[in-house]
């Protein structure tokens, strides 16, 4: 990346964060070194630091697209230590179309999403239906993958405690996966990485809960 791309890319993540405050963090990715893309971070929300290496979506757009990746706004991101983010990305090219790298913005709406839930029980006003059967929340973005299903399941489940994830006890983690095996969310690939990273815990893990909870209803 040109070093005057870089200074006004630098100039404008500290305005945007500025704005948003520390909810709000912009990192910028130059994408001559992949494994080492992270060569500016403004705000704290994600815990990285200068040379870490580009984000596995990013990685896949590059890989599926290459010059042609496109832009990216208003996705879902999970930290490490399970942080809900909001994030947008934008792509960063030269004169001849080349790309250089790209400026993400990516905000912590962790809180937002569980006060949402609570607003959400508070405000629904029919439990039955005409028939007395249960009435449950539809969905009207229907998932397009079976990963956006199996992420929108363990995202429903986990906000049905109440607690942002950091904040859960091994009990709650324990009654959240009970709730998700039952579902048959394991069945689906990628699911244990998925609630590992919104627990902020490892593989190891949520493999060890698995073996508590099955063993438990043996």
């Amino acid at each position: 990346m040109k070093r005057h791309t870089l200074e006004l890319l630098t100039n404008l993540a500290k305005g945007i964060t500025s704005v948003f405050g520390d909810r709000c963090e912009v990192a910028i990715h130059d994408f001559s070194n992949i494994k080492s893309s992270l060569v500016y971070i403004e705000g704290n929300i994600s815990r990285r630091r200068i040379g870490s290496p580009l984000p596995d979506m990013l990685y896949r757009l590059l890989k599926e697209f290459g010059d042609d990746a496109p832009d990216k706004y208003g996705y879902k991101s999970t930290t490490r230590d399970g942080k809900i983010l909001k994030c947008s990305t934008n792509m960063v090219r030269d004169e001849q179309g080349k790309l250089e790298g790209c400026l993400c913005i990516n905000f912590n709406v962790t809180d937002f999403s569980f006060l949402a839930t609570a607003f959400n029980d508070f405000t629904f006003l029919a439990t039955k239906n005409t028939n007395g059967a249960d009435n449950k929340a539809t969905q009207d973005d229907l998932p397009s993958t079976f990963a956006e299903t199996m992420e929108s399941a363990i995202d429903f489940v986990v906000a049905e405690q109440g607690k942002a994830p950091a904040v859960l006890k091994k009990a709650d983690k324990l009654e959240i996966m009970q709730k998700l095996d039952t579902d048959g969310v394991f069945m689906i690939k990628g699911s244990v990485d998925y609630i590992a990273r919104v627990f902020g815990a490892s593989r190891y893990t949520i493999y060890n809960y698995l073996k508590q909870i099955r063993n438990a209803s043996r």
